[in-house]
């Protein structure tokens, strides 16, 4: 747990730091997901506008919720910058790379 005069990144964003982790895998195997089976697609298209905008607020609710819940939880402070970075960079790459080669191949 850091204090306030250490460096880190405190609770809070320890928390969302982790949940935009989560919510990045979720959102790649959701875009891939909703390609590979019409029906997901037709689904989350009938809840909004399109099924990018319903995949866009769940993503949204995923982060926020996710965050929130991780705050409250207990043992978060063991995730302090030096393994939750590292972690958010992996996930933005291989959620990109994954996207880029599913739409590549698709």
């Amino acid at each position: 747990m850091t204090g306030i005069n250490e460096p880190g990144l405190g609770r809070g964003k320890t928390a969302f730091a982790l949940s935009a982790v989560i919510a990045i895998v979720l959102n790649t195997v959701v875009a891939c997901t909703k390609d590979a089976y019409h029906p997901l697609k037709l689904f989350m298209a009938s809840l909004g506008d399109n099924d990018w905008t319903t995949q866009g607020l769940a993503d949204v609710i995923v982060f926020v919720g996710l965050g929130l819940v991780l705050m409250k939880i207990g043992g978060i402070e063991k995730f302090d910058s030096p393994r939750v970075i590292p972690l958010l960079v992996g996930a933005v790459i291989v959620a990109g790379g994954g996207l880029f080669a599913w739409y590549l191949l698709y």
